[in-house]
């Protein structure tokens, strides 16, 4: 989990059992391999599209994973009204 917060700071024994307590659901493991997988679920800049109300798109600098400039170019999409830039935040914001 610590590459997902740059903060490592914010990755306390709570957060830790808040996260990984819906896994112990039954069906949690098939969930997550469809997650990592991602053979299945829409993709971003097929959703954009179709949204009919603003986006507002919040991205971390810090991201070890997605690239700022990944972020920036979802910002094309007509439904986004802005994209901010958060400092010192990595893939999951604190």
């Amino acid at each position: 989990m610590s590459k997902c917060y740059h903060d490592t700071s914010k990755v306390t024994d709570e957060l830790v059992q808040i996260i990984l307590s819906p896994g112990l659901e039954p069906g949690a493991a098939e969930v997550f391999l469809e997650f990592i997988c991602y053979s299945d679920g829409p993709l971003p800049e097929e959703l954009l599209p179709q949204v009919k109300c603003p986006v507002l798109i919040a991205w971390g600098d810090k991201d070890p994973w997605e690239p700022v400039e990944m972020g920036r170019n979802y910002g094309n999409f007509d439904s986004v009204e802005d994209f901010i830039v958060l400092p010192n935040v990595g893939h999951c914001p604190q």
